[in-house]
């Protein structure tokens, strides 16, 4: 059997990561948008312990990726960047070849605080951090070969670091919150057939409209945002909006306010709110739970995120897992605000 964990950010995806680094014996394959000093100590210590770790970072101006990028050469590592203009916006790690782990958030303090060693979860001690959905799998079947197929191509575009990186002013980022309650990971145990790895924005795209249009009890989904003027998330919006004239529960939480107007994707009939720091934290998740099956993602509602840039998403047929992603959007949707 495939062993399946399941967990969340803020609750317990930054303890269940870094655990994921720190057992690593022999390899760990790493694509990243983002990795800043809360983890990038991982990596390099597991290089000087002999793992070969190779990290793969998107070429955006830096913010942690410089250093990151520095610390891990220097401590025997690879580390390499997109040589193209196509973002490297995969949350996606391999380790020792058979253990892969797909996400929404960064690895960095924000959006994977971790609990000190010993219970992942108790009461009183609770983070702040950005909502995130996390799957991690062990004993996939050829899922840790996909991965490993999909990493070697971009590997192999992609070039060094930039000896010198771009720089940019950094944005202030909006306030996190604490959500309430915190909740420990899921362990299941399922066959390597339920799950499905989705690579690329527009392979994801296509997997997430069918999922929708083939819901019939419920298409529930979580992203940051909508880009309302571009193709695919309005496509995704009004395959929405068909699902729920035909009796579908489908609704969208947004993880902050939209920036700027919807458009007419907020008059397509779909319920839309949007997540409150004050009222638990920021959203940073991407995921769709439709029925029984849920997919935890990578790739923003946008145009690049459905679209050229390499993303990661893993599809997960199984009451329990979808269960308990579909808990905890009740729960930020049951705090969020309408639009």
């Amino acid at each position: 059997m495939t062993a399946l964990t399941c967990a969340l950010g803020p609750d317990s995806a930054g303890t269940v990561l870094t655990r994921l680094l720190r057992e690593a014996t022999t390899s760990i394959d790493a694509a990243v948008y983002e990795v800043g000093p809360a983890y990038r100590w991982a990596f390099a210590a597991a290089s000087r312990r002999g793992v070969r770790v190779r990290l793969l970072l998107d070429h955006h101006a830096s913010d942690g990726n410089a250093l990151t990028a520095a610390r891990l050469i220097e401590s025997g590592g690879e580390c390499r960047v997109p040589v193209s203009g196509v973002h490297a916006h995969a949350k996606l790690l391999l380790v020792d070849g058979d253990r892969v782990a797909v996400g929404t958030g960064n690895l960095i303090w924000r959006d994977a605080p971790r609990h000190p060693p010993g219970p992942v979860a108790l009461p009183g001690r609770l983070l702040a951090g950005t909502r995130e959905w996390w799957s991690v799998v062990s004993g996939g079947g050829d899922l840790g070969g996909a991965a490993l197929r999909r990493f070697e191509a971009e590997w192999t575009r992609a070039g060094p670091p930039p000896a010198q990186w771009a720089q940019a002013r950094a944005a202030a980022a909006p306030p996190v919150g604490v959500p309430r309650p915190q909740v420990e990971p899921l362990h299941v145990d399922l066959l390597p057939s339920s799950l499905r790895l989705q690579l690329g924005g527009a392979a994801i795209a296509d997997a997430l409209e069918g999922l929708i249009t083939g819901a019939l009890r419920q298409a529930l989904v979580v992203v940051p945002y909508v880009s309302a003027d571009a193709a695919a998330p309005r496509a995704l919006v009004q395959a929405m909006a068909r699902a729920r004239a035909h009796g579908v529960d489908a609704r969208l939480l947004l993880g902050q306010p939209p920036p700027g107007p919807l458009g007419d994707i907020g008059r397509l009939g779909v319920a839309i709110r949007f997540m409150d720091p004050l009222r638990s934290t920021v959203g940073h998740a991407k995921g769709l739970v439709a029925d029984g099956i849920v997919v935890v993602s990578s790739a923003n509602w946008s145009r690049q995120g459905l679209g050229p840039a390499f993303e990661a998403a893993l599809q997960v047929e199984h009451a329990g897992a979808a269960a308990y992603f579909a808990d905890a959007w009740s729960r930020d949707w049951g705090t969020g605000i309408d639009l």
